[in-house]
């Protein structure tokens, strides 16, 4: 029986005919964190979906950039939910390539799939560090650079 990739991507682009992400590039960044067997869907919403999730699961007013929602932990099987217009909008505002935020926010929220938090300063720093960790691995500049 042949074994099953460290993890499975599927898109939903719910706002763009082609797609802006791709399973292989998905697959690829997830792939250096992955636990096996993980299940990610990841989709892309409008600002009024994310905002209607947010105020729905976080309990959060207005939209924001991702969501992540655990289904199950072993195997990891997951949503991570992105919000189009605020990703391009901190891309252009950061000086940042539309891909390399996209990398950066669904490792992101894969982290967070795992349990990694940022609700204070010590757990937010072990969060980026891991993330600038596996975006050089894709040779993808430190996320946090002039942005704290």
């Amino acid at each position: 029986m042949p074994s099953k990739n460290p993890i499975s991507v599927f898109i939903q682009d719910t706002i763009h005919k082609r797609k802006k992400l791709s399973k292989k590039q998905c697959e690829k960044w997830l792939g250096a964190i992955a636990k096996p067997e993980s299940d990610i869907t990841v989709r892309i919403v409008t600002l009024n979906e994310s905002r209607e999730l947010n105020q729905q699961y976080r309990n959060k007013i207005g939209a924001t950039n991702i969501l992540s929602f655990l289904m199950s932990e072993d195997p990891i099987e997951g949503d991570l939910v992105l919000c189009h217009s605020i990703v391009k909008k901190e891309a252009k505002d950061q000086g940042k390539k539309i891909l390399d935020h996209y990398a950066h926010l669904i490792i992101h929220g894969y982290l967070h799939l795992l349990g990694y938090d940022h609700q204070n300063k010590a757990d937010a720093d072990k969060m980026e560090m891991q993330e600038k960790k596996i975006l050089n691995k894709f040779n993808i500049n430190d996320p946090y650079r002039d942005y704290k």
